[in-house]
């Protein structure tokens, strides 16, 4: 439509053009200089309109940078408008106890009391102040813990969450570990609430409610990227996991990841598929990159990921890939869709018909950080034997067998083993 319009313009120009030639006198000679210039002046400024609009541009309302504690990227005005009811302050000589300030009252606590504390209070926050305050009272502000296990649990999933505390608790007495509830039934919450009771396990019910609707959406994996911010807010470094992973690696295999992670700021698993491979050509327009420069860059999957929390991972890592997460032309562009792959084509690194959405947006995001070098950030998948997959048939159960073998000697609905 723009095309024939922009062709229609030009018609009008050269009939206008002739006219005057045929029929003008010296005299107006003038007046048709001064028309030409500004019929020439009106198609620059429609080709420069045209042009900007058909831009792929990452975008967001400042509000929800503000939720994700990016305030140094927002406006200094807007900065001032940030809220600062939850607000965290600490006795940097005193490293074993905090003075904690909270809504007006102080205490002292440790480092387990702290972490529980915060989170507890954080949501009740959410929960007694209007939305303003609500979405705000996701900011943290207050010292951290070093290290964290981060995972997420859905509705209808409390078994894989239930199992993946358990693993945890067993392999690695004592290292945090938060699961975001973004949407249990009352049921399934107290049953892993029962798991998850101590300070070093914590429950978070995160309102996605307050992000745009497709956030939601299990297909494109929005949310994850926002756990993930979020949970950066709370500690130094974590291990984002899906509920339905394992780990059987020891502390020392941990520490060394630990140890790997602090020298680049993210770590991953890549796989043998080629980012293009599984990336819906739009979504390049969106980083202002080609498809073809990700031909062979190997994707990092989002199984496991470690994160840490720098400057450099918030602004060149996660605050593009966030934006992208809450633009839905970025996330799934038209013609974009989650199963139907086809591996058989040659070349293999040809799009395979199916689009990884968070996975392929994040991929993106980290080719144009390490120029394509995907050696910079992700270990060889035959090192991912640390960790291994439990479906959610499985971990269900799993958890019925413990059920009925033990309903005669207890009257509790799930053992602590």
């Amino acid at each position: 439509m723009r095309t024939k319009h922009f062709v229609l313009v030009l018609c009008c120009i050269a009939a206008s053009t002739l006219l005057f030639i045929i029929f003008g006198t010296s005299e107006s000679n003038d007046s048709f200089k001064n028309i030409v210039s500004h019929t020439h002046q009106q198609i620059n400024k429609f080709q420069e309109n045209l042009r900007v609009s058909e831009e792929k541009k990452l975008e967001i309302d400042e509000k929800y940078l503000s939720i994700l504690g990016f305030t140094s990227y927002l406006p200094n005005n807007t900065k001032k408008n940030v809220d600062e009811t939850v607000y965290f302050k600490y006795d940097a000589h005193n490293t074993n106890e905090k003075t904690q300030t909270y809504m007006g009252h102080s205490m002292k606590m440790n480092n387990m009391q702290y972490l529980h504390y915060h989170i507890q209070n954080v949501d009740n926050a959410q929960s007694t102040q209007s939305q303003v305050h609500a979405t705000s009272a996701h900011v943290f502000n207050g010292t951290k813990v070093n290290f964290t296990i981060v995972t997420y649990v859905q509705e209808g999933q409390a078994p894989s969450a239930i199992l993946l505390s358990q693993n945890i608790a067993l392999k690695f007495p004592n290292e945090y570990l938060i699961i975001y509830d973004l949407g249990l039934s009352e049921e399934d919450l107290k049953a892993l609430s029962a798991y998850c009771n101590n300070s070093r396990c914590l429950v978070i019910s995160y309102d996605l409610s307050i992000f745009p609707s497709h956030v939601t959406d299990q297909r494109m994996h929005a949310y994850r990227s926002i756990v993930i911010k979020d949970a950066l807010m709370r500690s130094k470094s974590i291990l984002f996991a899906e509920n339905y992973i394992r780990i059987r690696g020891t502390n020392r295999d941990l520490n060394e990841l630990r140890k790997k992670l602090h020298a680049v700021g993210v770590l991953g698993w890549n796989t043998p598929t080629a980012v293009s491979t599984r990336t819906h050509p739009k979504m390049f327009d969106y980083f202002q990159t080609d498809a073809d420069d990700y031909f062979f860059l190997k994707m990092v999957d989002l199984d496991t990921v470690l994160f840490e929390d720098t400057d450099f991972v918030a602004e060149k890592i996660l605050l593009p890939w966030i934006k992208c997460a809450l633009t839905l032309e970025c996330l799934d562009p038209i013609g974009a869709n989650w199963a139907g792959c086809k591996y058989n084509k040659k070349p293999q690194y040809r799009y395979s018909g199916c689009h990884s959405y968070d996975t392929s947006a994040f991929n993106i995001v980290l080719g144009l950080t390490w120029h394509l070098d995907d050696t910079k950030y992700s270990l060889p998948s035959e090192k991912y034997n640390i960790f291994y997959k439990e479906t959610l048939e499985q971990a269900t159960k799993i958890l019925e067998n413990r059920r009925r073998n033990n309903s005669e000697a207890s009257e509790h609905p799930f053992t602590e083993d």
